[in-house]
C-alpha cells in the first residue's frame, strides 16, 4: 500500500480537480486525507493544490478557472491584461476565450464562433493565454468589453517596456482581420 505522500506524487500536475487525481488512482477519500494533512489546500470548490506548489497568484486562479472547464480555453483580455502587467485593473474574474456556443458562469466567457487557437495563443504553466500582440488586438476589437482608452494605453506601455513592437501588432491584426481596428492606433502610438 503506499503512502499518502508516495499518491500525491503521482499526480504530476500542482493544481488538479478530483476527476484528475482518481485518473491517478488517487480517491476522494484520500484527497480529504491529504487536506486534513496539510499538503494540499482547497483554492477553489473541487480545485486543489499541492502546498510545495509555487505561489504565484496568477498561476493559482488562471489555473483554477480553467481546470474544470470541459471544453478548451484561453486566458484573455483584463486577465491577460494583468497578467503581462499592462494595466493597473485587477479583474474580479477570470476572463476566458471559449467555443460558441459553450458558456459557464466560474470564468467571464468570450464565446466565439471561430476562437483561432492556431493565431496568438501561447502555453503557461497549464494554461493556455493570449499572447501580447493578440491580447491588444482582441481589446481593440471588444470595446465593450475593454474601453478604447485603457486598449490604448496598453498598447502604449507594451511598446515602451519592450513587450511587443508595432510591426507584431501589425502582423497579429492581419492574422486576426482586423487592421481597420488597430490601425489609427499603431500609427498614433508609434
Amino acid at each position: 500500500m503506499k503512502s499518502i505522500e508516495e499518491l500525491l506524487k503521482s499526480i504530476p500536475d500542482n493544481v488538479f480537480t478530483y476527476a484528475d487525481a482518481s485518473t491517478y488512482g488517487v480517491t476522494r477519500y484520500y484527497v480529504k486525507k491529504m487536506l486534513e494533512k496539510g499538503i494540499l489546500q482547497e483554492i477553489k470548490k473541487g480545485v486543489f493544490q499541492k502546498e510545495a506548489a509555487l505561489n504565484d497568484e496568477h498561476f493559482i486562479s488562471f489555473k483554477a478557472a480553467t481546470v474544470k472547464l470541459k471544453e478548451r480555453s484561453a486566458i484573455c483580455l483584463w486577465s491577460a491584461l494583468a497578467f503581462y502587467d499592462l494595466t493597473d485593473e485587477i479583474p474580479s474574474e477570470v476572463w476566458c476565450i471559449l467555443p460558441y456556443p459553450y458558456g459557464v458562469t466560474s470564468v467571464k466567457s468570450i464565446r466565439l464562433k471561430d476562437p483561432k487557437w492556431d493565431v496568438g495563443i501561447d502555453k503557461h504553466r497549464g494554461f493556455e493565454i493570449t499572447s501580447v500582440e493578440r491580447t491588444l488586438i482582441d481589446c481593440f476589437s471588444s470595446p465593450n468589453y475593454v474601453p478604447v482608452s485603457e486598449s490604448f494605453k496598453a498598447l502604449k506601455k507594451a511598446i515602451k517596456t519592450k513587450k511587443t513592437t508595432v510591426s507584431k501588432v501589425l502582423l497579429m491584426a492581419r492574422k486576426l482581420n482586423s487592421e481597420d481596428k488597430v490601425l489609427p492606433f499603431l500609427e498614433i502610438a508609434s
